[in-house]
């Protein structure tokens, strides 16, 4: 942007220039080619001024862009806050929490693939058979199954 910037006040300072020429100037012929040479530098400064202008349009984009991923960043740490790493009977590893739903005062686990890209998804129970040792869950988003702790 910098450079678009320079090369606008370039063109700016010698079509100052060219006024002062075409002022000065004692015959047609010298109007004439100070004019000509004038209306380039305008175009040549319209065409600065375009890309100066794309430049900005890319900058704001860019910064719209990157408010989004803050708030997006935030938006996850004030979900994920005071959820930790847990390692459960079955070896599984999930990020647990413990909250209250009215008066029962249960344990919230998140799966840990989601976790890592910034998803909050609580992993929700699944049927087991009779002989497993363990309860099992499955994760909405992703769709990975986890087994739980011992029944």
């Amino acid at each position: 942007m910098i450079a678009e910037l320079s090369a606008a006040m370039a063109a700016i300072k010698e079509t100052a220039g060219l006024a002062k020429v075409i002022n000065d100037a004692k015959t047609d012929a010298e109007v004439k080619a100070a004019t000509i040479e004038l209306q380039n530098k305008l175009i040549t400064l319209q065409a600065e001024c375009f890309s100066l202008c794309d430049a900005i349009r890319f900058r704001d984009e860019e910064i719209m862009h990157l408010k989004a991923k803050i708030a997006e960043t935030e938006d996850f740490q004030r979900q994920a806050e005071g959820y930790k790493l847990n390692k459960l009977d079955s070896g599984t590893l999930v990020y647990s929490k413990k909250q209250f739903i009215g008066d029962t005062e249960i344990t919230v686990h998140l799966c840990p693939q989601c976790f890592g890209k910034k998803v909050i998804s609580v992993l929700q129970p699944m049927e087991i058979m009779r002989f497993d040792a363990h309860f099992r869950t499955f994760c909405p988003a992703c769709n990975n199954k986890f087994w739980m702790n011992s029944r």
